[in-house]
């Protein structure tokens, strides 16, 4: 071999080690980074009605919207703050001292994985956004005076040159929701012209009409989901999408929807923004070329359901934030300035999996009670969670150590 291609050789075996040493170093820091990424747990709240109901005795104790037991507060009582998950996960820690003082009264404490936690949480969130029953008194009085007796009657009572309203009731929130959303357009110019102008449906007036078309039938306030989120988003697809973006995508004529925004909570709010929006988004569409869509029996609830889902979302938050969070609210008393643990309590860092809020909260379920007996013999007040403390204390615990 010629004596100048030897060197040479060797200048090229030499750059090929060091650029395979670097990309091992650059996919292991890859896979660090996205190990730290923290997965959102996608919860499923039909599961989580199954799981609360039934195998994890969640409703020995507690209801939803009066179903279920009696000896601790209705779960569905209280409306999810903002952001939802920081707000549940901070609801469950806030009171965990007294709630697994009466849990111990129990024969077994249910124990339950990051998935089911995700399914339960999913369940409560969703059931703290249905309709409570209305008062069918009050919706006597927004039936006549919205001027809906005028054409409509229930029962007996009222006009005849448009549907008998009742059945439609008996179907309940969603079948009313639907029934207007399909029907508005072609009421839009016989009412206008009838009351000189289009009515407006504000607070709970749309959850009283509804209790009062269904003349006192057992409209289903159930404790139980009504619709499926990820069928709703195919609806939302197929039906709304042309119009409305979530998230930048999709349509721009009306407004976007999705968790920066402001949206109805419940079937009957949604009922009412739909209907208040009915000329503009009619105006709308036909400037543009659009029919109005039309919703099959059941799309709807589905459809309300993915919207209500667009306000569940894992937090975000400041690892720096989190950090002085992790010191106000008490934690680095036993578990350290940095996490790193103490003779009092152990090191909670992440490890190779990086925590969410639904992991977190699944750790506090598991260890709550040996917490609640150690700082209450060690006198140490149990601390107060806000829900935007969630989000940055996940960053800071997922974040590495030697983070500056």
């Amino acid at each position: 071999m010629p004596s100048g291609r030897k060197p040479l050789l060797l200048w090229i075996a030499a750059a090929l080690i060091a650029t395979a040493v670097l990309a091992v170093i650059l996919v292991r820091e890859h896979r660090s980074v996205s190990m730290r990424q923290a997965p959102y747990v996608t919860g499923d709240p039909q599961r989580g009605a199954a799981l609360f109901f039934g195998e994890k005795q969640c409703s020995i104790c507690h209801s939803i919207n009066g179903a279920g037991g009696q000896t601790a507060p209705d779960l569905s009582a209280t409306r999810p703050g903002v952001p939802a998950m920081g707000w549940l996960g901070t609801v469950l820690w806030n009171h965990a001292p007294g709630m697994f003082r009466q849990i111990r009264r129990r024969k077994s404490y249910p124990q339950l994985n990051s998935q089911e936690m995700a399914d339960v949480l999913s369940f409560l969130y969703q059931a703290a956004n249905t309709d409570r029953p209305g008062n069918p008194d009050a919706g006597r009085k927004v039936f006549e005076q919205k001027g809906c007796i005028r054409c409509h009657s229930i029962g007996i009572s009222g006009g005849k040159s448009a549907p008998e309203l009742s059945k439609i009731g008996e179907g309940g929130p969603d079948e009313w929701m639907r029934a207007m959303w399909n029907h508005s357009q072609s009421m839009i110019a016989p009412v206008t012209a009838a009351l000189g102008t289009w009515p407006q449906f504000q607070g709970t007036e749309m959850n009283d009409l509804v209790a009062y078309v269904s003349q006192g039938a057992a409209v289903a306030h159930r404790a139980e989901p009504a619709g499926n989120a990820d069928h709703g988003w195919k609806v939302f697809q197929a039906r709304c999408i042309q119009c409305h973006s979530v998230r930048g995508q999709g349509g721009s004529l009306g407004p976007a929807l999705g968790p920066e925004h402001e949206l109805p909570l419940t079937t009957s709010q949604f009922a009412s923004v739909l209907w208040n929006h009915a000329p503009a988004m009619e105006r709308l569409g036909r400037t543009n070329g659009i029919t109005p869509p039309t919703i099959e029996k059941a799309e709807m609830g589905d459809l309300v359901a993915f919207l209500a889902s667009l306000r569940y979302f894992e937090p975000t938050g400041s690892p720096f934030v989190g950090e002085r969070v992790f010191a106000l609210r008490g934690c680095a008393r036993c578990h350290g300035p940095s996490a790193e643990g103490t003779s009092t309590g152990p090191g909670i860092r992440a490890g190779g999996d990086a925590y969410t809020s639904v992991s977190l909260t699944a750790a506090l379920w598991k260890h709550g009670p040996q917490m609640v007996d150690r700082m209450e013999e060690l006198g140490i007040p149990w601390p107060q969670l806000q829900p935007s403390d969630i989000g940055d204390l996940v960053s800071f615990l997922n974040a590495p150590k030697h983070a500056p």
